[in-house]
């Protein structure tokens, strides 16, 4: 490997085969092709996309408005927005150099959407369906429309969520009635906003011409997690100035296979590029120390060997070199009293100056594989006196069923909308004639079957008569019992809630989808998440796949035991990509990582009769000797 040495802006720059080597990635010249940043956990990927924007718009005078940068989700965009806007900050832009589009892929296809509904025969007010929750109804209507089956539309609904909704005609089929049903309501998938924004531009070149002219410098955020719809979309933007494309992200924290998105994208950058493409490396680690950084490292590289790019050595910032322990645990119980130690024990230790420093935001993180192995830690912090800001409370699925309510009492007229609120019924077991999912006896999932089929039948009424389905389901309620059942519930909940009457309305949720057992706990929940939202607490705990772009002085991680940490998996890609989860949980340590693995657990949280044995994860068995320490806990006498 042939090493060249160059002085690039009084910096040095170290040219290692195709790879450049550089922590001022953002100043490479803007005409020399695209480039890939590299940019491992902790090295400032944020930084670098703030620095390029100023280097364009202050260092070569290019005009804002030719700027496009894109992130990956909301938040990321208003984080750029408000550090470019802030005064005395090292990103601040003056008003007028400062690009106003900064934004999400899926806005940024929205945007082109609502500019050219004409051209897909769409209207104004477009709703998007957002979420699994509201997908579901509506892609079951259009498999048992078609005479298929409710795990026909199950299986529909995932190929789309994976970008694969050709993997089978019958899926195809569903896919399809599904987007009829949606345009029918002036909806479109989520999803949909990028691949419908793609077709636009592919099939007219001036409205294509519009976006890219707005994007001749196109900067993308999290590169490692687009999709093939994605893909296209960025390269239709950048397709007349290559030049332009400067994307940021690390192949080793691609972790939403779920979605459809690959690492191969980023690891095919090069060829991508026609070999015109500079991969850059930002290789100083601002965050991790060096013991946790090279025991996360050697998980991925391990475990994912598919054109993994190599990432050499970094340079640590960090002069202590961390601390990784592994703990065997004897059970689930004893693991949370020890989490609880450790962090009562440091909060002990810090002086009052500190611990101010400290609190309230979150300097320990718990990260579970799932909720259920949360509850023996969740138990043992409401026993003690450290609280525990838990996502999952915040989260309830009660709360996110009101507010689905909530919104569809804002606009009945949303047939989308209102087929939720009757799923919710279903699901609740408060329709009659309709069992719920759960119904396993042959008679009632006959029963099922009849009901779900009258429903889906009652899209074809909308669209020939041109009126909402809540007005379909008034004209028919007095010639059909379960319409009659299904139209009696949502107008008794639209009449509560106009009489402005509180009580008569959470009692009528409660009885009719059964979010709560009761009035007292609908007022319990909102205590829990109010108190959560406004707690001092230092600790939180979520699931490892939501850690994703945090960081917190001690990290613990829990249930690091095969078939757990990695799930019981099918293929070398899948197990790849629960390496590269653990990587993204394990980076998140700023000083301390703590592995756990039980001996036993309890069946609440594996949901199975616990084996006599549980087996370490393998994960664990790659961990370079010397870089952590490992401790056996013995059962409690």
């Amino acid at each position: 490997m042939s090493t060249l040495i160059a002085c690039w802006k009084s910096k040095k720059l170290i040219k290692m085969s195709s790879v450049l080597i550089s922590d001022e990635a953002y100043k490479y010249d803007q005409n020399k092709g695209a480039v890939l940043v590299l940019a491992g956990p902790g090295t400032g990927k944020t930084w670098q996309l703030a620095q390029r924007i100023k280097f364009l718009t202050e260092s070569k005078n290019i005009p804002p408005e030719q700027i496009t940068v894109i992130t990956f989700t909301n938040e990321a965009a208003k984080e750029m927005r408000a550090k470019l806007k802030k005064q005395g900050g090292n990103e601040f832009i003056p008003d007028d150099k400062r690009p106003d589009n900064i934004r999400t892929m899926h806005s940024l296809g929205y945007k082109i959407l609502t500019d050219n509904l004409k051209q897909l025969g769409l209207k104004k007010n477009l709703g998007v369906v957002e979420n699994k929750q509201s997908k579901k109804p509506i892609f079951l209507d259009a498999a048992i429309s078609l005479g298929f089956t409710e795990i026909d539309s199950k299986e529909a609904m995932l190929d789309r969520t994976t970008a694969n909704v050709g993997r089978s005609t019958k899926s195809a089929q569903i896919n399809a009635n599904y987007e009829k049903i949606l345009r029918v309501c002036n909806y479109v998938d989520f999803d949909d906003q990028i691949t419908l924004a793609n077709k636009v531009m592919e099939s007219n070149e001036k409205i294509r011409n519009k976006y890219s002219s707005n994007a001749k410098y196109l900067l993308v955020d999290e590169y490692q997690d687009i999709n093939a719809d994605q893909f296209k979309m960025i390269d239709l933007l950048s397709k007349d100035n290559k030049n332009g494309l400067f994307v940021v992200g690390d192949d080793d924290q691609s972790v939403y296979n779920f979605r459809g998105s690959t690492p191969q994208f980023i690891r095919n950058f090069m060829k991508n590029s026609e070999g015109k493409g500079t991969i850059i490396q930002m290789q100083t680690s601002r965050r991790c120390p060096k013991n946790i950084l090279e025991c996360s490292n050697a998980v991925v590289v391990q475990y994912d060997k598919s054109n993994r790019l190599d990432k050499g050595s970094y340079n640590y910032i960090r002069t202590d070199p961390g601390k990784v322990v592994i703990h065997d645990c004897p059970s689930d119980d004893r693991e949370a009293e020890i989490i609880l130690a450790i962090i009562k024990q440091d909060i002990q230790s810090l002086s009052p100056c500190e611990n101010c420093k400290q609190t309230p935001k979150f300097s320990y993180y718990i990260l579970v594989p799932d909720k259920n192995y949360a509850q023996k830690i969740q138990e043992k912090f409401r026993n003690s006196d450290l609280s525990l800001d838990s996502k999952f409370e915040e989260k309830s699925d009660g709360l996110s069923t009101f507010f689905a309510i909530k919104k569809w009492l804002t606009n009945p007229n949303d047939s989308i909308l209102t087929r939720r609120i009757v799923d919710l019924f279903i699901e609740s077991g408060s329709i009659s004639s309709i069992p719920s999912s759960r119904a396993r006896n042959a008679s009632k999932l006959k029963m099922r079957v009849q009901g779900l089929n009258k429903i889906a039948s009652l899209w074809g009424k909308v669209k020939t008569d041109n009126q909402p389905l809540f007005e379909i389901l008034k004209s028919l309620s007095e010639k059909d019992a379960l319409v009659t059942e299904i139209y009696g519930k949502l107008d008794e909940l639209k009449t509560s809630y106009e009489n402005d009457d509180l009580e008569d309305f959470i009692g009528k949720v409660v009885l009719y989808v059964r979010p709560w057992a009761s009035i007292k706990k609908f007022f319990e929940n909102i205590s829990n998440v109010f108190l959560n939202e406004n707690s001092e607490s230092s600790v939180r705990v979520l699931t490892l796949r939501k850690a994703k772009g945090l960081q917190a002085k001690m990290v613990f991680i829990v249930g690091l035991e095969n078939e757990v940490i990695p799930r019981k998996t099918k293929s070398a890609e899948e197990l790849a990509e629960e390496a590269r989860i653990l990587f993204v949980g394990m980076t998140r340590a700023e000083e301390q990582l703590h592995l756990f693995h039980c001996r036993k657990r309890s069946g609440s949280s594996t949901f199975k009769q616990s084996p006599n044995k549980i087996n370490p994860s393998i994960f664990l068995n790659c961990l370079p000797s010397g870089k952590y320490e490992s401790r056996w806990h013995p059962a409690k006498n």
